[in-house]
């Protein structure tokens, strides 16, 4: 079966998407980790009407996206994603100069940040359907994918960066979420040059 795909994005910040399950009315997008650049979430407004919920809770980000004037269709809010509710530290490493703060970094400068498991985010947004999860989230995304994968309100597609090789994370952990996922009845459609970027889509929505 053939699948049809396009890239979304700049090509820092962008993804691959699978195009069909996109052409529909108003498709909703969770897109985690924000930083400096949105290049994927304005072109998914763009080209699918989409609205996208964006979050990221790290200052860096809040202060540049403040800066900006956000489409319409995009509301962005102060929280990360985490295995629990509540706050969590957030790490910028010293050679880092892009903001990419991140919960499994040591040294540097820390920040509290506010966080809510995946299950509580649609809870809050009385969400029960999502066509892309968009996930960037320096290291994180092993903790909150068990979450996700257990989650009634299963995004269609799920757009994962892996982390693996820093932060002490070994591509092991990667193998093994990728599983997790495979096991949850998803495909996997596309990977980036670089081998981080992973595209998934639940089998049965394919047409």
């Amino acid at each position: 079966m053939t699948l049809e795909t396009a890239s979304i994005g700049s090509d820092y910040g962008g993804w691959v998407v699978a195009v069909a399950p996109l052409v529909k009315a108003n498709p909703v997008v969770l897109s985690f980790g924000l930083g400096d650049d949105i290049s994927f979430d304005e072109e998914m407004i763009r080209r699918y009407s989409a609205f996208v919920y964006g979050f990221d809770p790290t200052p860096f980000s809040m202060n540049w996206l403040g800066s900006r004037k956000l489409p319409d269709r995009m509301r962005v809010m102060a929280i990360g994603i985490a295995k629990v509710d509540g706050t969590q530290t957030f790490v910028l490493p010293d050679n880092e100069d892009r903001g990419n703060y991140s919960a499994k970094s040591s040294g540097g400068v820390s920040v509290s940040c506010d966080v809510l498991r995946y299950s509580s985010i649609v809870a809050t947004l009385g969400l029960q359907h999502v066509d892309v999860l968009k996930l960037d989230v320096e290291g994180s995304e092993y903790d909150v994918i068990p979450d996700i994968l257990a989650s009634s309100a299963l995004p269609v597609q799920l757009l994962i960066e892996f982390h693996h090789r820093i932060h002490r994370i070994g591509v092991a952990e990667t193998l093994k979420a990728v599983e997790a996922i495979r096991r949850a009845d998803y495909l996997l459609f596309a990977v980036s040059p670089g081998g981080k970027e992973l595209s998934f889509i639940r089998s049965n929505c394919l047409a």
